[in-house]
């Protein structure tokens, strides 16, 4: 004979089977987290440390990278001090002479005038108090290297015109002596034009 089932009968079979297709799903999903979860935690360990081993790689290579520009910095600096000096040393010009009393005649392209402070024209002066007689000293002082206040003035005079001067220098304490030659350049003051190493101070 058939079963019959009642309504209420009916019902809790309905729920059930939706509760075992609920459980399904639910298990499925927890299965499909754990996998991920493992996957994450391989890549999170594992993959890591591969990628953690080349850094001391990259890192000597930074390493040489850098000293390799401080190398080249270095090359620059030192090649472009050499140039400066070549320049220097280009553009001044020594000799020997065969003029009594005179060791070396030395002249510089570079030497130019000191500069002025005279107003209204050049007025020669032979007074150590004057305008004049200071830019003397300071042109003095620039062909020779001689600081101002180290510098001895053995004898100062003018030469064939009021526009030209020469001066017999040397450094306190020093037995080199220079005589140096300047020439007036009107707005600009006193050149230097040559400069003699004498042999011995003969104005003393």
């Amino acid at each position: 004979m058939p079963e019959f089932y009642s309504r209420e009968e009916r019902k809790q079979a309905m729920q059930q089977s939706k509760r075992r297709k609920t459980n399904i799903i639910l298990n499925t999903l927890i299965v499909i987290v754990i996998a991920l979860i493992c996957i994450v935690a391989y890549s999170i360990f594992f993959a890591g440390n591969d990628n953690s081993k080349p850094a001391p790689k990259e890192k000597k290579a930074a390493v040489t990278k850098t000293a390799s520009s401080g190398h080249e910095t270095t090359s620059s600096h030192t090649s472009k001090k050499t140039a400066d000096k070549d320049s220097k040393k280009s553009t001044r010009k020594v000799e020997k002479s065969n003029e009594p009393n005179v060791k070396e005649v030395i002249t510089d392209s570079s030497w130019k005038p000191v500069g002025t402070e005279q107003t209204g024209g050049h007025v020669y002066s032979a007074s150590s108090t004057s305008l004049d007689w200071k830019e003397k000293l300071k042109a003095l002082s620039y062909a020779t290297g001689i600081p101002e206040d180290n510098m001895t003035v053995w004898f100062l005079e003018h030469g064939a015109t009021t526009d030209e001067a020469i001066g017999t220098v040397s450094a306190k304490n020093a037995d080199t002596t220079y005589r140096v030659y300047l020439t007036w350049v009107d707005g600009k003051g006193w050149k230097p034009t040559k400069m003699y190493e004498l042999i011995e101070n003969d104005k003393k």
